[in-house]
């Protein structure tokens, strides 16, 4: 059952990660068979984890604003950790494993501060416009 749970856990941030990201791949980083990922995604929803398929070849992403954990971080720190997702391929082999686990939580906490931050501006945005 800890093993389960901490897939789940896995599928999550994968998913917040790599919104789009497709079964197989969640498979492969998971470990697991994609069939195993499906009967996951069922026990997500299930526990009302918002996640949706979004069509053959689409992947998964969140619905709504559903995530885990954001981080503070600045928006260069924000650029750096993209930056290295260009050269990561080349790095891999070098690398622990256990790098690209903690790499990935921390993308997925960004992507989500990067989607409150959009979605603030857009607020303020609308507030000027209208004088409110």
């Amino acid at each position: 059952m800890t093993d389960r749970l901490i897939r789940l856990m896995r599928i999550i941030t994968l998913v917040q990660a790599r919104p789009g990201i497709l079964a197989r791949e969640l498979a492969e980083r998971c470990g697991t068979s994609e069939r195993t990922i499906y009967r996951d995604m069922d026990a997500l929803s299930a526990m009302h984890i918002p996640i949706t398929h979004q069509g053959r070849g689409r992947g998964y992403t969140f619905i709504g604003h559903f995530a885990m954990y954001p981080l503070g971080l600045t928006e260069e720190e924000v650029q750096a950790l993209f930056k290295l997702l260009n050269v990561m391929d080349k790095i891999k082999p070098i690398l622990p494993y256990e790098f690209e686990s903690a790499y990935e939580k921390v993308l997925a906490a960004v992507y989500k501060q990067s989607a409150e931050k959009a979605e603030i501006q857009a607020g303020d945005r609308e507030e000027s416009t209208t004088g409110l």
